[in-house]
């Protein structure tokens, strides 16, 4: 396990959030990178053995959940044979599809996948024409009782849920809540702040006992922000990507959501850091977008020191007396990088 969370600053502890702190006792990453939201950015879209070499490598990282097949668009033949090739590996992480329609999901039951999450936009402001409130709740209360006829475990996804109105989230959730097995707020354009995922969490948890999922989309980069408000509000699972791919503006970062989360909140994930550079230059070389430098954790220059003489000289003092990860935002070693490799550090 790790411990960061000696890291945590003491004013983050006296806030009102951290004094009312909720956090169930085993939070999950599910990873998405392989689903569509992640091969829709950019127009992305992975070969065969890219996704199995990224599969083995969400496994190794120590993710939880791992979405292998999508829903949009439907999937392709060579979508279904590259998740039974995954199937094949018998990974340690739950394995899922993303669904829309009772074709998607009994393709999903067909090639073995155990569970699935069930996609269907509640925000009224968005439904086309002919679509109305009564319709919504009809779909998607059918495309529940499809797949729990499979036997398969059911993850609800209210797309746009941090648009929707109270009133008809509480009515889609309580009229659902008996038939699906975990609740996901979708917030699908990115517009809730971790204030308002705060609200929104603790008063979903007055509809319904049963797990909650955060799906955050990073509209206004907050999407990791919102990530660590809402595992310290109830959230038991977030849906992040490898660098933060995903649909518009990506995702929560599976690897800054995880540090987040080892160092602001009293558990840890577990992950494997060292995995995750792996899996983070991994996805930059298949997909061909370059990691920024700066990107947190996973930025090549994210911990190095700067080149000014002044900043030199005193993080070169701390090196001598063994106190330099005092000097640093956070101590290389922890997330399997070493303090004499930094660029810029004179020794």
């Amino acid at each position: 396990m790790n411990n960061f969370n000696y890291l945590d600053s003491i004013y983050n502890k006296k806030a009102k959030l951290y004094k009312n702190i909720n956090i169930v006792k085993n939070v999950q990453i599910f990873d998405l990178t392989l689903e569509a939201d992640g091969e829709e950015m950019a127009g992305l879209k992975f070969k065969e053995a890219e996704r199995i070499e990224i599969a083995k490598i969400l496994d190794e990282v120590g993710v939880h959940r791992i979405a292998i097949i999508g829903n949009s668009p439907k999937p392709t033949r060579d979508d279904i044979k590259s998740a039974e090739k995954i199937l094949d590996l018998n990974l340690k992480a739950r394995t899922n599809g993303f669904v829309k329609t009772k074709e998607e999901i009994f393709k999903c039951y067909k090639i073995g996948l155990k569970e699935v999450v069930i996609l269907v936009g509640i925000n009224k402001k968005a439904f086309t024409k002919n679509t109305s409130p009564k319709d919504i709740l009809e779909k998607s209360e059918s495309l529940i009782e499809f797949a729990k006829n499979l036997g398969l475990h059911v993850s609800f996804m209210g797309m746009d849920s941090t648009r929707t109105s109270p009133k008809f989230l509480k009515k889609i959730i309580t009229k659902l809540e008996p038939l699906f097995d975990e609740y996901v707020i979708g917030d699908s354009l990115g517009r809730i702040t971790p204030h308002g995922i705060e609200y929104l969490v603790k008063l979903i948890k007055k509809w319904t006992n049963k797990p909650i999922h955060l799906h955050p989309h990073n509209t206004t980069s907050l999407a990791v922000a919102n990530s660590l408000t809402g595992v310290l509000s109830g959230l038991s699972v977030v849906h992040t990507t490898i660098n933060g791919l995903g649909e518009f503006s990506g995702l929560a970062a599976t690897e800054e959501f995880a540090a987040a989360i080892d160092i602001h909140s009293k558990i840890s994930l577990g992950l494997n850091y060292s995995k995750l550079h792996e899996a983070s230059n991994l996805v930059s070389k298949i997909t061909g977008i370059k990691t920024p430098p700066f990107k947190p954790i996973t930025g090549k220059s994210a911990l190095a020191i700067p080149e000014t003489e002044e900043t030199q000289e005193f993080m070169y003092n701390l090196n001598l007396e063994n106190k330099i990860d005092e000097g640093m935002p956070i101590p290389p070693h922890l997330i399997g990088k070493n303090v004499m490799n930094l660029p810029y550090f004179i020794t």
